[in-house]
C-alpha cells in the first residue's frame, strides 16, 4: 500500500458520508441568456433545491431578493443591462451592504474562462466560488456543497 492510499480512501469515505440538505434554500440566478438560465433552474431543481428565482440584470437581482431572501447567488460575471451593472459590480455592491442582499450571501460567480480578470477581480472582491461555463450538473452540485456546507455547517447530514 502506498503512503498515498489512506488520504485518497478518507476523502472518498468524506464524500459518501455527509451530504447537504437543501430542503427550503433559495437560489437566486441572474443570468442574462435565457436559454443558459433556464438550464442552471433546471439543474439546480433536478439536485433537489427549491425552484430557484431567477433574474437577468442586477435591477432584477435585487428585486427580487427584496421579495424573497435566497441563501446563495449564483450570478454570471457578464451581466450585460440597462442599468450598467454586471456581476463583479453586484458582487461588490452585495459585499459592500448597499443592496437588497446581506453582504455575508454565499456568490458564486460564472465566467467564460477560469484564467480571465473578471475571476481574479472576483477573487478580490470576496467570491465564495466560481465556476467556468457551460457548467455541468456534476460541477455545480460539487461547488454548491463547498459553498453551502462552509456557509451552513448544521445543514450537513452526516452518514447518509
Amino acid at each position: 500500500m502506498t503512503p498515498t492510499a489512506p488520504i485518497k480512501l478518507t476523502r472518498t469515505l468524506d464524500g459518501l458520508l455527509a451530504r447537504f440538505d437543501y430542503a427550503g434554500l433559495l437560489v437566486l440566478v441572474v443570468e442574462p441568456d435565457v436559454d443558459s438560465r433556464n438550464a442552471l433552474v433546471r439543474a439546480l431543481v433536478g439536485l433537489g433545491l427549491p425552484q430557484p428565482l431567477e433574474a437577468g440584470t442586477a435591477a432584477e437581482a435585487t428585486a427580487q431578493a427584496a421579495e424573497l431572501e435566497p441563501a446563495l447567488v449564483l450570478c454570471d460575471a457578464q451581466l450585460q443591462g440597462p442599468d450598467g451593472i454586471d456581476g463583479l459590480e453586484l458582487l461588490f455592491r452585495i459585499r459592500a451592504d448597499s443592496t437588497a442582499l446581506p453582504p455575508d450571501i454565499p456568490v458564486v460567480l460564472l465566467a467564460g474562462e477560469s484564467a480571465s480578470p473578471g475571476v481574479m477581480e472576483a477573487k478580490r472582491l470576496g467570491v465564495d466560488g466560481y465556476l467556468v461555463k457551460p457548467v455541468p450538473a456534476k460541477r455545480l452540485e460539487a461547488r454548491l456543497n463547498a459553498v453551502l456546507m462552509r456557509r451552513f455547517p448544521e445543514r450537513v447530514v452526516w452518514g447518509a
